[in-house]
C-alpha cells in the first residue's frame, strides 16, 4: 500500500463559497438572520428597547458559533459536547503511583517464593 503524507496547509484547507467564508460559516450566517430579524422586528413594539438587543444576540450567538467557532481543533457541537459530558457525567479518576516502591518489593518478593519452590519441586 501507498502512503503519502500530505502537509498540514493543505489539509486545513477550506473551501469558500461566498465572499471568502465557507459553505459552514454562510449557512450559519443566514441562520443568524432568519432567526435575529424576526425577533427584532416583532419585538420591537412589545419588548422594551433596552432589552430587545441583547435578546436578539443571545437568540442569534448559537448560530455563529456554529459557524466561527473553534477551540483545540474542535468545532463549536464537539466542544459543547465536551463540556457537557465534563459537567453532567461521572469522572472516573484512576490513582496510579509509578513509584510504588512496597509494591515492586512485594512483587519480588512473590517471583523468589515462586522460583524457591520450583528449585525445590526440581530437587
Amino acid at each position: 500500500m501507498l502512503i503519502m503524507k500530505i502537509p498540514a496547509e493543505i489539509q486545513d484547507y477550506k473551501s469558500k463559497l461566498l465572499f471568502g467564508l465557507s459553505v459552514r460559516q454562510t449557512f450559519s450566517i443566514a441562520g443568524a438572520v432568519l432567526v435575529g430579524v424576526p425577533i427584532g422586528v416583532c419585538g420591537r413594539g412589545h419588548i422594551s428597547e433596552d432589552v430587545l438587543p441583547w435578546l436578539v444576540i443571545l437568540a442569534v450567538m448559537p448560530f455563529f458559533g456554529f459557524g466561527f467557532f473553534q477551540y483545540k481543533g474542535m468545532r463549536f457541537e464537539e466542544w459543547l459536547r465536551a463540556i457537557v459530558n465534563m459537567w453532567f457525567t461521572p469522572q472516573v479518576r484512576v490513582y496510579e503511583d509509578a513509584n510504588d516502591i512496597f509494591g515492586t518489593l512485594h512483587e519480588e518478593l512473590i517471583a523468589q517464593l515462586i522460583a524457591q519452590q520450583r528449585t525445590e519441586v526440581d530437587e
